[in-house]
């Protein structure tokens, strides 16, 4: 609406009191950064008045790169910019007789401006772009008493299973962020830990360039919160709920003239307890010959610590140093028993076995980072980089035992130590004012020593991964036209060292990734974007490691070291309208796999009690074509009703076969060619009751999938919000409640030729969850503007 309502101010005028068609028209162009920051402001209003009559007579907004055109008849005029918050500018323009390219304006915040606007709320939750979608934290309501995970679950297009497994457009390896880095912090645990209080705002980019890592095939960056008023300002929530949580987050900094210092400190207790139930057929020539049912319940005890404590050091206004900790320690204690029953063809038990399952984990994780930043004196050119000690550190002790003495007792202790080292150097220099170019340069040095000592067995694995990376971004923009092309080379070297077996294999690989994306601004509401991206999917320790993980006593993991990296190959084609009240994005994508990995289960030929034991392993089956639809759309009804709705559809091609022989001499093949239509629905509501409460629900359908070997039903689930200010808004109070019907519940079959199994897992108990928040010199004023408040208006 702003920008409409400015655009009709600033064209009108220029209608009504055109010139005769003789007068000559000149362009003038610069462009607009914030005097602090020197990062461009995208829609600041540059005015020409008539110097004898102070009416204004043409006008421009600038772009998001804060670039700006307008075309100027000759004459005498008073110049300005103007945007909201900052104080107005007078530009050195009296006359315009030719062309003038005025350089870069610099803006200063008008402090004292902000102090005295009266906030209500107009910042949007979800900005659509159409190279990136951005998800305003703050603006979600169950933010106050929410994990990472749970509020990424209020993203569309993103999703996060009960186990914690993040997907992006409905696929898997999502790289996480944050603060434009990779961290330990974002792995499943710790995500589960981190609460949501702490974060600004989330990006996820489906299509990134080339400055990003060949495996970043889509990215979601978590950008923290870090303070940035003068002085000393500070909030604290804390919460508590069902089943046994309570937690509290601490945020504050202070800033001064030349270091602004601060911190986010949260700790977390839960107890979320899940239930599984398996009814499993076994076939031999299509005829059953045994039955296994399994009833389990798993209770998880999870506390977690996180802390980031940090400094920006302004040495001069063009040059910042930023140092970095962040210290994650996890303990999670978790118990479970299955109790199994073993049926003969009548359906008759023989046998039975209740297995207990004791297990504690810690991890402790380390992070030292500093950043460096330089903005050079010419306009655009800056150089940054940083190091990054990364240390991370897992336990797992588990205890095993069965009432049955058929099944086998068992004591094992797992043990991982990551230490990571990362180097990155990027300069960006602009050529003339439409073109520039940036090149980097990021080195990553990793160790992950992994040992397994069990009841029968000692396994060591050493692995070691070197990664060299360059890569070189040209980019050109207009007014309309955006466009940049880019080349990754990365240079790795990995050891894996299986001690106790006395192998030793080394992989060297050299790969180039090139990237390039057009965008095309239509007007100001409409833009079309088309990318091409190459990437790969690199091996991991858990997929490389020969060792049997069991599952049960009759199924069991284990990693496949003979495994290829799969080549990925993304094109992307975008459309956005963003309006008024209403705002949609489509995109279509096609995504090529090639030695796509796949997680067969098959028969190992060894039989426990008459049954065929499982097992999997992850193995490169051929290819895959990924390609569907994603629409996502925000609707504002009125100032007191908000929608945001996503639809993901796509259709998953796969072709390949599987064949192995198994440890009972037997050939095992399995086809994989199979198309199957995926995807899900989800829509997020807010409301608002003035003077009362604000609320939100959000509600979410996942397809059915029906695959070759598995099928998983469709399910709905909808969690929900309340949220009121109190104190002033100095104070807020919100009750969050996860899957309102007890409905997210995964109800899927695995079959073959030789079994047929079917599960259901469910959370036991709904999550609710009391906050409480109070904010000390942090008042809601700085992050939300009332765009119709008359005297936040510019003043032209």
């Amino acid at each position: 609406m702003r920008k409409v309502l400015l655009l009709l101010i600033l064209v009108l005028p220029t209608l009504l009191f055109s010139q005769k068609n003789h007068t000559n028209i000149y362009t003038v162009s610069g462009k607009i950064l914030d005097a602090e920051t020197k990062k461009p402001i995208e829609d600041a209003t540059i005015i020409f008045k008539d110097q004898d009559s102070i009416k204004i007579k043409c006008g421009a907004i600038t772009n998001s790169r804060g670039n700006f055109t307008i075309d100027v008849k000759e004459g005498n005029y008073y110049a300005s910019v103007e945007f909201l918050s900052y104080k107005s500018k007078q530009l050195n323009i009296s006359t315009v007789t030719r062309d003038l390219n005025i350089g870069i304006v610099l803006l200063e915040i008008d402090t004292e401006y902000l102090n005295e606007i009266e906030v209500i709320s107009e910042k949007k939750s979800l900005d659509l772009k159409s190279n990136k979608m951005v998800f305003n934290v703050e603006k979600d309501l169950s933010s106050a008493g929410s994990s990472i995970s749970e509020i990424l679950n209020n993203i569309p297009s993103v999703n996060v299973d009960p186990d914690g497994e993040i997907t992006l457009r409905g696929q898997g390896d999502v790289t996480v962020m944050i603060n434009g880095r990779t961290s330990t912090m974002t792995k499943a645990e710790a995500l589960k830990a981190l609460p949501a209080g702490s974060i600004e705002k989330v990006e996820v980019l489906t299509s990134p360039g080339a400055k990003y890592k060949a495996t970043s095939t889509g990215i979601i960056n978590i950008i923290l919160k870090k303070g940035k008023d003068e002085g000393l300002n500070a909030s604290i929530t804390s919460s508590g709920g069902y089943k046994d949580y309570f937690g509290g987050l601490l945020t504050l900094n202070h800033k001064s003239e030349y270091v602004n210092f601060f911190t986010n400190t949260s700790f977390s207790n839960s107890n979320p307890i899940t239930t599984a139930k398996s009814e499993n057929e076994y076939f031999n020539n299509g005829n059953p010959t045994a039955y296994l049912n399994e009833n389990s319940e798993f209770d998880n005890k999870q506390k977690g610590f996180t802390s980031t404590i940090g400094a920006d050091y302004f040495f001069t206004k063009n040059t910042t140093l930023t140092t970095t900790f962040n210290y994650t320690d996890l303990n999670y204690n978790s118990s479970g028993k299955t109790n199994s029953d073993f049926l003969n063809t009548s359906k008759e038990i023989t046998t039975t076995n209740n297995r207990k399952y004791d297990s504690e984990f810690s991890n402790e994780i380390f992070e030292f980072i500093v950043d460096f930043e330089h903005n050079f004196k010419k306009e655009g050119r800056q150089l940054t980089s940083s190091f990054r000690y990364l240390k991370d550190d897992e336990n797992t002790n588990s205890e095993i035992n069965n009432t049955n003495s058929n099944f086998t007792d068992e004591n094992f202790v797992q043990k991982s130590f990551l230490k990571n080292s990362i180097f990155d150097i990027n300069f960006i220099n602009p050529i003339g004012k439409s073109f520039w170019y940036t090149i980097g340069y990021e080195g990553e040095f990793g160790k992950i020593p992994f040992m397994y000592t069990g009841t029968a067995s000692h396994k060591d694995l050493d692995y070691s991964e070197n990664i060299h990376s360059a890569f070189l971004d040209l980019e050109y923009e207009t007014e309309k036209f955006y466009f940049t092309a880019g080349l990754r080379a990365e240079f790795q070297e990995s050891t894996i060292d299986y001690i106790n077996s006395s192998i030793t294999l080394d992989e060297n690989q050299n790969d180039v990734f090139p990237s390039a994306s057009i965008d095309y601004t239509i007007n100001d509401a409409n833009s079309i974007g088309l990318s091409y991206r190459t990437g790969i999917q690199r091996l991991a320790p858990s997929i490389l490691q020969p060792y049997e993980e069991k599952i049960s006593e009759t199924s069991s993991f284990i990693g496949n070291e003979k495994i290829n990296p799969v080549d990925i190959y993304m094109t992307n084609l975008t459309y956005s309208y963003s309006g008024n009240r209403f705002s949609i994005s489509p995109s279509i994508f096609y995504n090529r796999y090639n030695r796509y990995w796949e997680y067969v289960t098959y028969e190992t030929g060894e039989q426990i009690n008459g049954i065929n034991k499982l097992i999997t392993t992850p193995f490169n089956v051929g290819k895959l074509d990924y390609y569907g639809l994603n629409l996502t759309s925000t609707f504002k009804a009125n100032n007191n009703l908000n929608f945001s709705g996503n639809l993901l559809l796509v259709n998953f091609d796969q072709t390949g076969t599987f064949e192995i022989i198994n440890t009972a001499n037997q050939t095992i093949t399995k086809n994989y060619n199979h198309k199957n239509l995926i995807g899900s629905i989800s829509l997020l509501t807010q409301v608002k009751v003035p003077n009362v409460f604000d609320f939100q629900i959000n509600a979410k359908h996942q397809l059915a999938s029906n695959a070759l070997y598995f099928k998983r039903k469709a399910y709905t689930y909808a969690s929900a919000a309340f949220n009121r200010d109190l104190f002033n808004k100095e104070a807020s109070i919100s009750l969050t409640i996860d899957d309102i019907f007890k409905s997210k519940t995964i109800n899927r079959d695995r079959f073959d030729t030789g079994y047929l199994s079917k599960s259901i897992i469910e959370n036991k108990y709904r999550t609710i969850i009391l906050s409480f928040t109070y904010r000390f010199n942090q008042s809601k004023k700085d992050r939300q503007i009332d765009f119709d408040k008359k005297d936040t208006k510019p003043n032209y």
